[in-house]
């Protein structure tokens, strides 16, 4: 068959214009429908980073003995925790919506390192050194084809990731900045800016409630998204009867993509438009590090998409390992904040052995180890956490639930103690009920065999936290394990209904 001639120019610039429209099609949803009829369950994969002042977070509780969890319940929170009480900024008890997970092994993170930890977080992959990639995707990105293929959920957005990031967080990709992965081992890129995540999640919202210069410049975003698709659309139809059968072929795919990203906007605006639209609240002051105005925006925008049902499994990444922000709004006159979170997360024990059986106390003998600053970091994101979780209890889902009762908030970090970058005792918190199915209001300390026990044996490994949150998605995992198949033993029994 002979090639009708084309202008090779006039064929790259078509499909060039496609490339450079490719941040705005992957931003596009996956569409197919309403989903099932069973109640929605959410998932949020929630992380902060640098550990944590092991004698002040977590919560009160007795010692395992021998191999067997040791279970308490109700919930005392230790100092750093206290948010989630009404001494906390919102003035409301969520103990009974928590669970405190004490002695899971991020085995898989044997990199020792920041990084790894990173790396093995949600993937639960073996990361052999400080920087090598996971290999395997990231639990959210295995859940969501999964709730399609074996549930028929179809969501507008099949998973959400939002990040949260200081003006002092590093903007390039690496597995210091990224925590999620697809299935290929590809980090995945979260939206970062408050206001491009709202108005790609809800097209019709105004930054301004009210103000009609908004009101246009968002219908005017609008009409120059379709007219974009259209015009493509029309000079891809055009090209097509000029080409050979296999750039024909080829043109019509990229054609299909466009015609479904029309069809999936127009759906994610109509799902998004009978519901309650975000507010960003004021900016930030100029020259002041909009840290924590993007840690409210995302959480609040993260709130209405889960309560607008746009997704079922989502992330929110508050800054990236090796923190570089500087606390400085942080109100503590006696302890000001003048150093990164990750300079103040290296002063500490450099060993959770050499705490022995005073990692389940607070003894006197390790609290001048600390400095107030990184007490007072971990608590300021407990307070944004546990603002977060409060939103969520103000909400219902579609279907009338409470939308915080629906949701599983898994709140975890890429190392145990700063200083010691290990991970043998990560800190994981998990919020909310997944719809009735966590037994919550409870510390469940899995034994760690202290002291003299390292590398530690007879350890739970976060791998079947992992495991647990699938079960409660309500998909089934290929093999029954997820990352490293050795990490993996069953759910955790302990904390499900």
């Amino acid at each position: 068959m002979s090639r009708v001639a084309l202008d090779r120019r006039r064929f790259l610039k078509l499909v060039g214009a496609t490339a450079l429209t490719t941040p705005f099609l992957r931003g596009v949803p996956s569409y197919a429908g309403p989903g099932n009829s069973t109640e929605p369950v959410y998932m949020v994969l929630l992380f902060s980073g640098c550990g944590c002042v092991r004698y002040k977070w977590g919560a009160q509780g007795a010692a395992p003995t021998g191999s067997a969890a040791a279970v308490t319940s109700p919930l005392v929170f230790r100092d750093t925790l206290s948010a989630f009480t009404k001494a906390g900024p919102m003035q409301a008890d969520l103990t009974n919506r928590m669970i405190v997970l004490d002695g899971l092994n991020v085995a898989a993170a044997n990199g020792g390192s920041h990084e790894a930890g990173m790396a093995a977080l949600w993937t639960g992959t073996t990361i052999k050194n400080s920087g090598q990639n996971a290999t395997g995707a990231s639990l959210d990105q295995a859940i969501a084809p999964l709730l399609s293929s074996q549930l028929s959920v179809h969501r507008p957005y099949p998973t959400l990731s939002l990040m949260a990031q200081s003006s002092a967080d590093f903007p390039q990709r690496g597995v210091d900045t990224r925590m999620l992965y697809d299935a290929t081992g590809n980090w995945v890129d979260p939206m970062t800016s408050p206001a491009a995540a709202l108005s790609t999640l809800f097209p019709g919202a105004a930054s301004d409630a009210g103000s009609s210069s908004s009101a246009s410049a968002a219908a005017k975003t609008a009409l120059i998204r379709a007219q974009a698709l259209k015009q493509v659309n029309s000079e891809l139809s055009s090209l097509q009867s000029r080409l050979c059968t296999e750039d024909r072929q080829q043109l019509q795919a990229l054609q299909s993509v466009w015609n479904q990203a029309a069809m999936q906007l127009q759906n994610a605006a109509s799902a998004s438009a009978s519901c309650r639209t975000p507010t960003l609240g004021a900016a930030p002051a100029a020259g002041s590090d909009p840290f924590p105005y993007n840690v409210a925006a995302m959480a609040n925008i993260l709130a209405l998409a889960l309560a607008c049902d746009l997704t079922r499994v989502s992330s929110l990444q508050l800054s990236q390992a090796l923190s570089p922000v500087t606390h400085t709004w942080i109100d503590n006159a006696s302890a000001p904040q003048q150093q990164t979170h990750h300079i103040y997360s290296h002063v500490g024990p450099t060993s959770l052995w050499s705490l022995g059986s005073d990692l389940y106390s607070e003894p006197s003998s390790i609290t001048s180890q600390y400095p107030q600053q990184l007490i007072d970091i971990d608590a300021w994101y407990a307070a944004q956490v546990a603002s977060f979780a409060y939103t969520l209890s103000q909400l219902t889902t579609a279907t009338g639930k409470n939308l915080l009762d629906q949701t599983v908030i898994c709140w975890g970090s890429e190392l145990d103690m700063g200083a010691a970058h290990n991970h043998d005792d990560t800190p994981f918190v998990l919020i909310g009920g997944a719809g009735g199915q966590l037994k919550t209001n409870q510390l469940v300390r899995f034994p760690l065999n202290l002291p003299g026990n390292s590398p530690p044996t007879n350890n739970r490994y976060h791998n079947d936290l992992l495991l647990t949150l699938a079960q409660v998605m309500g998909v089934s995992l290929p093999g029954g394990t997820f990352g490293t198949p050795t990490y993996c033993t069953t759910p955790i029994q302990e904390i499900l209904t």
